[in-house]
């Protein structure tokens, strides 16, 4: 257990907690006395003897919930797969094609095992000591092959030619590809742990590529103020471009007018004036636990792009949705975001009731100069989700794009009901970055000019 708080103490002198040698004995010494049985007492332990501050306190005590529990994808436990519905177990027929050891994995959905073959094969493969966000497909490629992905995908091969086990390949490739998110994840979460330029002086590049859930709330607050710059960046790109096309085309007709006492000298041109009628926009948002970081940030967005983007109407749910877009008129956005997600996340999602909503609300007003964003992972804990409304929707704007938090290889497992509105979205993107943002954002931007 030594090593593992001596790895603890390493992260929070990362993150910027001034920690001494003095200290780090002082808390080894606590911790021999209370033992590591009880998890409220070890953190409260650690406070005492290692913060000097109440901030100190508070950060030390998020670092470790994120240091000592099994790291997340979103939403979700480290590995965590629907289990292929045709097999029960390992000695179904199809099952007894598969012979490597992390196929058999995934087959008995052994999630304990998985979870510490990761960690071994990640400590083995230097996850901690990356200095930079580059090496990550690195060490998650060699942490996949030290679990056997090579012999799994030997045996899948093989199988690809027999139609009878075509269905069993398809699952493993699913649940192999969640695995391959899970490992990114993780290498991701290391890299944020133990990497040395932390705070501050982590650089923009990695702040911007990193998942939302896996920043801490030093790096989120640092990501807000990079938002309103990257944001700041877009609106006058797209406020240059609006003004080089208003100007509209040559009008041959009355140029030639105008110009007819000139013996055909065309000294003065005529524009076709042009009207442009910038796009009204609503934004949708599931704000319920699981995403409610990814709306607080969507919605700083769009609402940093005021000046290019006005007339947006802005709508959040867990179950039932409300309207919010007078809060965003009466508040700064950071407090309006707030204040919104304060009084109406944390209850049960259920996406169909939240469309109902939406059809009592805006769906009249939706039309071909309508666009309509939503952002959500569609987990609607088995609850009807109301797709005819989403296609009525679809039906009436001018487009509608789907922003899922969830990597692709979550969608459609367990409750996720992402299959019935997929058809009826204009684009649907995995978007758990602000790199994911900016992209979808400056495409919006686009049509809108």
């Amino acid at each position: 257990m030594d090593s593992t708080l001596v790895d603890f103490i390493q992260s929070l002198r990362h993150h910027g907690l001034p920690v001494s040698p003095a200290e780090t004995l002082d808390a080894l010494q606590a911790v021999a006395a209370i033992g590591v049985g009880n998890r409220e007492r070890l953190k409260i332990t650690l406070g005492l003897t290692l913060a000097k501050s109440l901030a100190h306190r508070g950060q030390l005590e998020e670092l470790f919930d994120r240091f000592f529990d099994p790291p997340k994808t979103s939403a979700s436990p480290l590995i965590q797969f629907d289990a292929p519905a045709d097999i029960d177990t390992p000695a179904a027929p199809a099952a007894n094609s598969i012979h490597s050891e992390l196929g058999q994995l995934l087959l008995r959905n052994d999630q304990p095992t998985l979870q510490r073959q990761l960690v071994i094969a990640a400590e083995q493969a230097g996850a901690k000591d990356m200095q930079m966000f580059l090496q990550k497909k690195m060490v998650s490629n060699r942490i996949l092959m030290d679990m056997g992905d090579r012999q799994l995908q030997k045996e899948l091969r093989q199988l690809e030619s027999r139609q009878q086990q075509l269905q069993l390949v398809a699952e493993l490739q699913q649940q192999r590809q969640q695995l391959i998110d899970t490992i990114n994840d993780y290498v991701e979460q290391q890299f944020l742990l133990y990497s040395r330029n932390r705070g501050n002086q982590l650089s923009e590049a990695t702040l911007q590529q990193a998942k939302l859930s896996n920043l801490d709330s030093v790096q989120l607050q640092q990501l807000m103020r990079l938002v309103l710059k990257i944001a700041k960046k877009l609106a006058s790109l797209h406020s240059r471009t609006r003004k080089v096309s208003k100007r509209g085309c040559l009008d041959m007709r009355r140029t030639i007018a105008a110009n007819a006492a000139l013996d055909g000298h065309l000294l003065h041109t005529r524009w076709k004036s042009t009207r442009i009628e910038r796009p009204r926009v609503m934004v949708i948002c599931d704000i319920s636990g699981s995403v409610s970081t990814y709306a607080r940030f969507l919605l700083l967005f769009v609402y940093a792009l005021q000046d290019v983007l006005p007339r947006v109407r802005s709508f959040v749910f867990s179950n039932q949705m409300h309207e919010v877009t007078s809060q965003f008129r009466e508040l700064q956005p950071e407090a309006a975001i707030s204040q919104v997600i304060e009084r109406w996340s944390g209850f049960s999602t259920d996406y169909g009731r939240a469309l109902q909503d939406f059809s009592a609300l805006a769906l009249s007003q939706v039309d071909s100069k309508t666009q309509v964003i939503m952002l959500g992972d569609a987990r609607n804990n088995h609850d009807l989700g109301r797709a005819d409304i989403w296609k009525e929707v679809h039906n009436r704007a001018q487009r509608v794009l789907w922003l899922n938090p969830e990597d692709r290889s979550r969608w459609n497992t367990g409750d996720s009901i992402m299959r019935l509105y997929a058809p009826y979205c204009s684009m649907l993107e995995t978007c758990n970055s602000l790199r994911d943002m900016e992209r979808v954002l400056g495409r919006l931007l686009k049509y809108a000019n």
